[in-house]
């Protein structure tokens, strides 16, 4: 499975989610929900990555998804820093900018329910945000 196929997997359980594209606050749920068909937080996830806590299995599973969601971005022509700013839109409670598409705006949700499930964990959401982007720069590159 490709990034950008996993990518729309997850954002479709997502939106499937009530609280998925709620405002301001993004949802640790949904992003939960997210994950789900991906697998990313199962028992063997945590066996195949070997990861000891949950928060590990988190923080792994994130990194991974923010990733996925950075390549569909680019078929968007969103950059990751395009996807922060749109989820600093969502943040503040106003509407995305007019020439946002629904895709698009799916695509932000996810991001920031992503980064608000590992902050619930504990984790620090621009530390993954940036090894996510590191990551991603890397596979391109």
């Amino acid at each position: 499975m490709t990034h950008a196929h996993r990518a729309r997997t997850a954002i479709a359980a997502m939106l499937t989610h009530p609280e998925a594209t709620r405002r301001p606050v993004p949802s640790a749920k949904a992003g939960r929900a997210a994950l789900r068909p991906l697998g990313a937080l199962s028992r063997e996830a945590r066996r195949r990555e070997g990861a000891a806590t949950a928060r590990e299995l988190v923080a792994i599973a994130v990194r991974d998804a923010l990733t996925d969601a950075f390549h569909l971005g680019r078929t968007y022509a969103l950059s990751p820093q395009d996807l922060e700013q749109l989820h600093f839109v969502r943040l503040s409670g106003r509407p995305f900018p007019d020439r946002t598409t629904d895709r698009a705006a799916a695509l932000a949700c996810y991001v920031g329910n992503l980064l608000r499930l590992a902050d619930t964990h504990g984790l620090d959401e621009d530390r993954l945000f940036d090894g996510a982007e590191e990551v991603y720069k890397h596979e391109i590159a």
